[in-house]
């Protein structure tokens, strides 16, 4: 089977579109769908059920997908490792994190690496249920620490800790609480975990804890967005829950609230299999994090 019709056949079935694959791929029509006939005669079976709406993978078309999917990523780890033996640093990673994580977080670092380094093409994969690394779902790992992961590395990169916010304007009008059962005359927001598959909502959910120290208190809303936890905050609807290192901080440029008091923590890793561990662009953006959040 040759590997060059086999990343036609990858493409393809990544698009579940002839007209936009062989865009990408900078082919005719024609020739792609030439290609890949040619694929099905080889291998005795069709691999594409073709309607008007584009293309379904037959059963043995998902087979030869998954096969073909390790094939290519190990076709970029090698591109990517020969290019770590140049000055200049080029290739390709894969990074998943969690959605609030990418937006609140990892957003700024991001895009100041890509100014630094225009040559580097960043996939970003937000998941809040964590992607296998070994089965190569991503490159990289923004994350808590996996005892179980072995194979993993795991770069401590940051601590993060839940604090309470509120707006200028919602503290002018309702008054600065001075000690924590002064909550018991604020309106609360609340991170609701009840629809949402985080897989720390313990720590997330700190503010209902808290709660639960002061007798008969209900918050005034429930809400399972960190993004539209922020704008009710910033509409001076109530004190939120907010991990100290969020941009949305900056954003809306809230108070914090009883400083004396903080929530859980929370230690943030740079994780990626052993495997690729030598490879220039791992280690490049790895260190960069490591010093954008030391400052």
């Amino acid at each position: 089977m040759e590997l060059d019709r086999l990343r036609l056949f990858y493409y393809t079935a990544k698009e579940k579109n002839v007209t936009r694959a062989a865009k990408y791929l900078g082919l005719t029509q024609s020739a792609l769908s030439r290609n890949i006939q040619n694929l099905e005669k080889q291998i005795s079976a069709a691999l594409f059920i073709r309607h008007p709406r584009g293309l379904i993978l037959t059963k043995q078309g998902e087979i030869l997908f998954e096969h073909a999917k390790n094939i290519m990523t190990e076709v970029e780890l090698a591109k990517n490792e020969i290019s770590g033996l140049t000055d200049k640093v080029i290739g390709e990673l894969t990074i998943t994190t969690s959605y609030g994580y990418a937006s609140t977080v990892l957003s700024r670092h991001i895009c100041n690496f890509l100014k630094l380094y225009p040559d580097i093409t960043l996939n970003i994969i937000c998941d809040d249920v964590d992607l296998d690394l070994t089965k190569k779902e991503a490159d990289i790992a923004l994350r808590t620490f996996d005892m179980n992961a072995s194979e993993l590395e795991q770069i401590f990169l940051h601590e993060r800790t839940l604090q309470l916010f509120a707006s200028k304007e919602y503290l002018s009008r309702m008054g600065v609480p001075k000690k924590p059962k002064d909550l018991e005359n604020h309106r609360l927001i609340i991170f609701d975990p009840r629809n949402t598959i985080l897989q720390n909502v313990s720590t997330i959910d700190w503010l209902s804890d808290l709660m639960m120290t002061l007798p008969k208190k209900e918050p005034i809303m429930r809400i399972n967005s960190v993004e539209l936890l922020a704008q009710v905050a910033d509409a001076g609807l109530g004190i939120v829950s907010l991990s100290n290192d969020s941009l949305l901080l900056e954003k809306y440029e809230f108070v914090r609230v009883l400083p004396m008091i903080e929530g859980p923590k929370t230690k943030m890793y740079y994780s990626y299999p052993k495997s690729i561990e030598k490879l220039k662009i791992v280690n490049l953006l790895g260190y960069y994090l490591k010093g954008a959040f030391r400052a």
